[in-house]
């Protein structure tokens, strides 16, 4: 396996680590773990896994749909969270985890529902 490749591998891993655990970053806050580094490594697994197996093709799905699943379901989190006005005490946790879930979800068909789209280049 040639140098460039295996650097772009890593690059996938690295990436999906950092990326992939954003939606997820918002249940630290409705289930305390402590000490809280533990709960953040925790949310890095996955992201951990999803990048090996995109990296080696044994996942169907591109690493530009991880970053746009990431990003999808964060900014969907922020959005409904502060439009409902959802406090993340344990009072509102079946609100928080409803709307994390409906994000997620909106996250997981902007990622499907990319490959579908196709645009238009403007000749000049």
């Amino acid at each position: 396996m040639s140098l460039p490749r295996r650097l772009e591998q890593v690059g996938i891993v690295v990436g999906s680590v950092i990326m992939l655990p954003l939606p997820f970053i918002a249940l630290l806050d409705l289930f305390i773990v402590s000490p809280h580094w533990v709960g953040t490594l925790l949310v890095c697994i996955p992201g951990l896994v999803v990048g090996v197996l995109v990296a080696f093709d044994l996942l169907p799905v591109s690493y530009g749909q991880v970053w746009l699943f990431s990003l999808a379901s964060s900014v969907a989190i922020g959005v409904l969270w502060a439009g409902l006005e959802i406090s993340l005490t344990p009072a509102n946790r079946p609100a928080a985890l409803t709307t994390w879930a409906i994000a997620v979800a909106i996250g997981a068909f902007a990622a499907w529902a990319k490959p579908r789209v196709r645009f238009r280049r403007s000749g000049a």
